[in-house]
């Protein structure tokens, strides 16, 4: 059970948050549990989700890519609701339930060796923001471009701290 009382859609009077709700209608069908409770703070609110999908849309990375990054930093970190979240996303997108299961075994044939090193960097930057060794930042540099790597890094740290957020809240888990 959620710690804050979710601010539903019928309750909310801010024209910022009436916004950020519409914005995620049109992108999940309905308002997610995060939205009700940043609602408290509808700037936050209102910033966030354009940036959100900033980081999370497919650019130089590709989507599928970027959902394995998700579920493998959210794994790391913890978090109950992300994880279940981007599951559900992942198959929606036709992964299998291998190659989901592929995101905590880097050993994995299922998993490219750019797929590997992405994966490996998630799970040392979501453990220690310096957990990033010189070394596994040359293995990144071997397959991804710099601009790559700026983009999977925000895409790691963003999720870092939705983890937390999330977690904190002890937001209740939700079909997506």
């Amino acid at each position: 059970m959620a710690r804050l009382k979710y601010i539903e859609e019928e309750e909310a009077k801010d024209p910022r948050i009436k916004e950020a709700y519409q914005r995620m209608i049109a992108k999940r069908g309905k308002v997610t549990n995060i939205y009700k409770i940043m609602a408290y703070k509808p700037e936050i609110l209102r910033t966030i989700g354009p940036f959100v999908a900033a980081v999370q849309a497919p650019d130089e990375v590709d989507a599928r890519l970027k959902e394995k990054i998700i579920l493998k930093a959210s794994r790391v970190n913890g978090s109950a609701y992300c994880s279940h979240a981007h599951v559900q996303i992942m198959r929606k997108m036709e992964m299998t339930d291998e190659e989901i299961a592929a995101v905590d075994h880097l050993d994995s044939p299922l998993l490219t060796e750019a797929e590997k090193v992405a994966l490996e960097y998630t799970e040392k930057l979501s453990r220690d923001a310096n957990g990033v060794s010189d070394e596994l930042f040359a293995r990144m540099q071997q397959f991804y471009s710099d601009s790559q790597i700026v983009e999977i890094t925000c895409l790691i740290c963003l999720y870092s701290m939705i983890n937390r957020f999330n977690e904190a809240m002890k937001l209740d888990l939700e079909d997506y």
